[in-house]
């Protein structure tokens, strides 16, 4: 590799050295707590450095967003196999999202933490949110029409899935045996 080629390579490493470090340090602080000062000294460099990378400190935070932002593992994770039974899938499911939750532990608490004040965030939160309970929804819809789910709320029952799982990541609830007692009670009810 040329100079040119290895100060490109070195550029990208700092550049997303600064994103790292500012997914961190807003997580732990918040945006409005962080001042570019804060963000420059956790990661060992200079204000002007910084900006050099990122105009501002929304740039960052909006950088920080794109390479850490789980939708693309969500969709995966929320796209099944309609064919296969639900009580294999919902719990898949519900397993998948967990650890996506704790991979991208500081994302999540930086969107839970911003989301009510900064409508950027507030989107991506509630994009993720409309598209995951889409999929599962179709899902368990596919299911109703197979014959193997009653008819019933599949909206609902998607949302329900999603929010145990989230609640029991914000209560740091052990996802085992949690998870699968979940889905057996949303799979069966609790009607007698």
């Amino acid at each position: 590799m040329n100079e040119s080629g290895v100060r490109r390579r070195q550029a990208e490493q700092r550049r997303l050295q600064f994103i790292d470090t500012a997914l961190a340090v807003f997580a732990a602080q918040g945006f409005d707590g962080t001042s570019v000062k804060d963000l420059a000294e956790a990661a060992g460099a200079t204000q002007g450095l910084l900006y050099h990378y990122f105009p501002s400190k929304e740039a960052l935070l909006e950088a920080a967003l794109e390479r850490h932002y789980f939708l693309p593992e969500l969709r995966r994770i929320a796209a099944p196999d309609r064919d296969r039974p639900a009580a294999e899938v919902l719990l898949e499911l519900a397993r998948g999202f967990a650890r996506v939750l704790d991979q991208h532990r500081d994302v999540v608490q930086l969107m839970l933490r911003e989301a009510p004040s900064n409508s950027a965030v507030a989107e991506r939160l509630d994009r993720a949110r409309r598209e995951g309970v889409r999929m599962v929804t179709e899902y368990l819809a596919s299911r109703v029409e197979a014959g193997e789910l009653r008819s019933h709320d599949c909206d609902a029952s998607a949302r329900l899935l999603f929010y145990a799982v989230l609640a029991a990541h914000l209560a740091n609830t052990p996802p085992e045996p949690f998870l699968p007692s979940a889905v057996e009670i949303l799979l069966h009810g609790i009607s007698a």
